[in-house]
């Protein structure tokens, strides 16, 4: 633009000299009178510029200022969009390097605050099928910065930055400093510890239609298939205020804490996409299985790979972007909001607005929703390493299914 400026104004500043006037009301631009060779008349008139002329041009210059600067951030964003889903396909291909490793999925890991010390021995982390750690853990070797895999004391990897796990269009990478006593308790780490943090969680789908209706016809209707899963049943029951089956139980119970299937005895809805939550649990230095499903295979995903989505961003309130509304246990994080997000919840974009749900706890829905900072939609990376655009006005229902992994519905993006 400064070079388009530069041509106009010397452009019309030639023709301008080729005109004479009266220096009355104009400013000088020569500095002086200059008379012709041998002659003894008047002073030549100056040349310049009137101050009517200088305010058009300033106007002009401040017209295309307000053209261009839009389409300055309008490509700005594309840029940014472009890498957030770069690194999103970088994730996806990881995904299915693990998968060709191990021969299985990386898990979501176990709960909220694991230790790597569990999940470790001779400072080695346990494989994929044993690891309590997050599935962004377990697929490091396969990315940059992956001799962070390699570490096995808890607090070091919290302190590890992953700058590939954060969306440019809404932040670089960030740290935020945990001082919660529950993260003390659970890891015996006394004092704050700083985690850096994530914008992209695995996908948990809720019960699909058969599964929800098998015991008590109707109830997917009411868990998800409202046009907007924020009123009535589905929000104050069931559906996405409650997050039902997020930690496998449901209709409506919220327990974090890792339990095997005999002790959800009714209660058990299991974990139906490809990243599934562990099922090996380490307290106090014993192992156990919870018998969950085992960590997902190719052949598991009947409803097709291109079909089904893996990981995709997560949605945050704006007051939070530097940590906290359940964003505080960073990219390492088991099975928890920060990592894992649900089908149950349609996307919804970046607000400083939290979505709504029960009046008991109207910040609940949030920390389970999808989302980002984009205008169209979500980034999406599917199990076939593809990434695409989910829109914000998906049908609840064919965003369950895309969840999915053998829902018997091979829906497609719209």
């Amino acid at each position: 633009m400064v070079v388009f400026v530069r041509r106009l104004m010397r452009g019309w500043w030639r023709v301008r000299q080729t005109q004479g006037f009266s220096s009355r009301g104009v400013f000088s631009m020569n500095g002086g009178n200059r008379r012709r060779s041998g002659a003894a008349g008047p002073a030549a008139s100056r040349r310049g510029f009137t101050l009517v002329e200088l305010l058009v041009v300033i106007a002009i210059i401040a017209t295309l200022i307000g053209l261009l600067l839009p389409a300055v951030q309008s490509a700005r964003e594309a840029a940014r969009r472009t890498q957030c889903s770069n690194q999103l396909k970088q994730t996806g291909l990881a995904i299915l390097q693990t998968e060709s490793a191990s021969r299985m999925f990386p898990s979501g890991g176990i709960a909220p605050y694991p230790k790597i010390e569990d999940y470790s021995s001779g400072g080695k982390p346990f494989g994929v099928n044993k690891q309590g750690l997050s599935w962004g853990y377990q697929i490091l070797p396969f990315m940059e910065g992956g001799s962070i895999a390699t570490i096995t004391n808890t607090q070091q990897i919290a302190n590890s930055s992953v700058p590939t796990f954060n969306c440019p269009s809404r932040r670089g990478a960030t740290s935020y400093v945990n001082t919660k006593s529950s993260r003390s308790s659970a890891q015996g780490i006394s004092g704050p510890v700083t985690y850096w943090l994530t914008d992209y969680a695995a996908v948990h789908p809720g019960q699909s239609r058969t599964e929800a209706d098998a015991t008590r016809p109707g109830t997917f209707d009411r868990l998800i298939a409202a046009a907007t899963p924020k009123t009535g049943e589905v929000a104050n029951t069931y559906g996405c205020s409650i997050g039902h089956g997020y930690w496998g139980i449901g209709p409506a119970i919220m327990d974090f804490n890792p339990r095997s299937v005999s002790e959800l005895t009714g209660s058990y809805t299991g974990f139906g996409g490809v990243i599934v939550r562990s099922s090996y649990l380490v307290t106090s230095g014993s192992a156990k299985q919870l018998g969950y499903k085992p960590n997902c295979k190719t052949k598991d995903i009947s409803d097709g790979l291109s079909k089904t989505m893996t990981v995709f961003e997560k949605r945050l309130i704006s007051p939070y972007l530097t940590g906290d509304n359940d964003d505080d246990e960073g990219w390492s994080a088991g099975w928890d909001y920060d990592t894992i997000r649900t089908t149950i919840c349609t996307p919804v974009q970046d607000s400083a607005s939290f979505v709504a749900t029960t009046a008991a706890d109207p910040k609940q829905a949030s920390f389970m929703t999808p989302g980002s900072a984009h205008q169209a939609g979500i980034n999406a990376v599917f199990a076939d390493g593809s990434v695409a655009i989910i829109g914000y006005d998906i049908a609840p229902e064919i965003f369950n299914c895309l969840g999915h992994r053998a829902d018997g519905q091979a829906v497609s993006v719209p």
